[in-house]
């Protein structure tokens, strides 16, 4: 978050295009063991029948509760759901020194796409979008923009609202800036994190997650916590904040502000239907 203004749009344009599309069936691969089950249930009486399913049914919840982190597709299916709430999240425990990560630089200067107004994005989006009613002092510039996508293939009705506050006009992320995403599916461009970093938080009544920190390709952050040639470095002034409320699921980004999770939550506790 600390390359060039233009870096910025460029980079959100090149993480709507390739946003991860997968979405896993747990129940399919449950079914047929719980039927097969339950078949061989039928020889026995009607009050045995009913403890012994009563018990299987504890059994299977005891089961995907254990191995949420043991099955890979059962942790998978978790991660899809944390993936829906705007943060993807990545086992470093699971890459090594070699693994590649692409770098994407800004090769030509331009200006921030023109603005919507928020009724233009009321009218344009199929959902209510709340917005704060405080921010933290400075945030004098308010950048509106939608980005559409598949509804076929990503999962929401075709449209993501995107807000940008910033303390310059020309939105530059190291002068401070705070992106707020909105959509009625999964956000469809995560932020990559430390899965380490995550932790859970109660937002307006509803669970959500809060992650502080960056990765970084200087040499600083935590050595045991890598990706390819980054480090996960949880000083670096970067916050996030992630949550679903009445079917819509939102995305707070923090990037030089000086923001903790305290401040993150009050701007979410803060939102009103405009």
């Amino acid at each position: 978050m600390r390359n060039n203004v233009q870096s910025h749009w460029m980079l959100r344009q090149v993480a709507e295009e390739h946003a991860p599309r997968t979405t896993i069936r747990l129940w399919p691969k449950i079914e047929p063991q719980a039927n097969s089950r339950i078949k061989r249930e039928s020889h026995f009486s009607a009050p045995r029948t009913a403890k012994m399913r009563a018990a299987l049914g504890l059994i299977i919840l005891a089961m995907l509760i254990g191995s949420i982190g043991a099955i890979p597709a059962v942790r998978a299916f978790a991660e899809d759901v944390i993936q829906r709430m705007g943060i993807a999240f990545i086992n470093t425990d699971l890459r090594d020194s070699h693994t590649t990560v692409a770098k994407v630089e800004a090769t030509k200067a331009l200006p921030p796409p023109q603005s919507l107004t928020i009724e233009e994005l009321q009218e344009q989006v199929a959902f209510p979008v709340m917005l704060p009613t405080w921010l933290p002092d400075g945030l004098s510039y308010t950048h509106i923009s939608i980005s559409a996508y598949d509804p076929q293939s990503w999962q929401g009705s075709g449209k993501k609202a995107s807000i940008d506050y910033s303390r310059s006009e020309n939105f530059e992320p190291a002068s401070g800036i705070l992106s707020l995403h909105a959509n009625d599916g999964p956000i469809s461009a995560p932020p990559l994190l430390a899965e380490s970093s995550q932790e859970a938080v109660i937002v307006n009544g509803q669970p959500g997650y809060y992650v502080h920190g960056a990765w970084q390709d200087d040499g600083r952050g935590d050595p045991n916590i890598k990706m390819g040639i980054l480090q996960w470095d949880n000083q670096a002034d970067d916050a996030y904040l992630t949550w679903t409320q009445n079917g819509v699921t939102y995305l707070l980004e923090a990037h030089n502000l000086g923001l903790e999770s305290d401040d993150l939550i009050r701007i979410a506790e803060s939102f009103e239907k405009r």
